[in-house]
């Protein structure tokens, strides 16, 4: 099997849907452009995957660019199995608020005979 192919072989991808989906935004108006042949468009051909969500393809004027903004899975796919996120901590209890243990000012002093009693 080819690795690429036109759009129109890729498989259906579900219910006969198109893997691609395919449409034309922007200005769609034709404008011509000096003679009658010529002719000016501004519209931008967009080309979406359905099977692998995130990748798309733009073109305008022979160019083209194409992103792929995704997790890397089809649509569908069965081995896309996230486990449950564990259980949020609930938030501690506060502690009490202490006294500052180095005081802006000194405590006062005792008298010299009930440090002399204490010891």
């Amino acid at each position: 099997m080819e690795r690429f192919r036109d759009i129109g072989e890729h498989t259906a991808f579900e219910a006969d849907q198109p893997a691609w989906l395919s449409k034309v935004v922007g200005d769609t108006q034709q404008y011509s452009e000096g003679g009658e042949s010529d002719t000016l468009s501004y519209a931008i051909n967009v080309i979406r995957s359905l099977r692998w969500p995130g990748a798309v393809t733009v073109s305008k004027g022979g160019k083209h660019t194409s992103i792929y903004v995704g997790y890397g899975l089809k649509k569908g796919d069965p081995s896309y199995n996230p486990i449950e996120p564990p259980v949020v901590n609930a938030d501690p209890e506060e502690e009490a608020e202490m006294p500052e243990p180095t005081p802006l000012t000194e405590p006062p002093a005792k008298p010299v005979e009930a440090a002399v009693e204490d010891e």
